[in-house]
């Protein structure tokens, strides 16, 4: 008996990294989402943003910027009642870069993108209303006949119909 005790003890000073206890920790359960400034700043004055930037490509193209050690400087932009103001130049769109608008988005992008959206929407603390107005919204349209329709063209429909959601932030 003492030689097997004798045994385990050396096996452990042998192999340290087979019998470190392991802790019960939980795995995080929600992503961490971090749109681009733009993106941000539409949701922070509570204006609908467009659903690409919460697709992977949109993330993507978000964690590039933010990691570029540029700084990016100010720019002169004209507001909705026409006055010019200085902003930040990561906080606007860049003209060139390519945004697929909402309707030409695929399902699996759109699937990806609005509960992405979502979970911004609530931590820019949008109105529960306007957040719960969006989740069913969007939640018809997953469940509408047409998105499992053979014809393409219906499910297209569907998509070319969430465009309309940047209409409902103004209700």
């Amino acid at each position: 008996m003492e030689e097997q005790e004798a045994a385990r003890k050396e096996e452990q000073k042998k192999n340290k990294a087979k019998f470190v206890p392991v802790g019960n920790n939980k795995v995080l359960s929600i992503p961490v989402i971090i749109p681009s400034h733009y993106a941000v700043r539409k949701l922070k004055a509570g204006e609908y943003c467009k659903l690409y930037y919460f697709t992977n490509k949109g993330l993507k193209d978000a964690k590039k910027s933010i990691l570029s050690t540029e700084a990016p400087g100010l720019m002169l932009t004209t507001t909705a009642d026409g006055q010019q103001t200085w902003v930040n130049a990561d906080e606007t769109r860049d003209p060139k870069a390519v945004i697929t608008k909402d309707k030409n988005l695929s399902w699996e992008h759109f699937n990806k993108a609005a509960p992405c959206m979502i979970m911004a929407m609530k931590q820019h603390e949008w109105p529960e209303d306007r957040v719960t107005m969006h989740i069913q919204f969007w939640t018809v349209l997953q469940n509408h006949c047409w998105r499992h329709a053979y014809d393409p063209l219906k499910q297209h429909a569907l998509l070319h119909t969430s465009q309309r959601a940047d209409l409902m932030v103004g209700v």
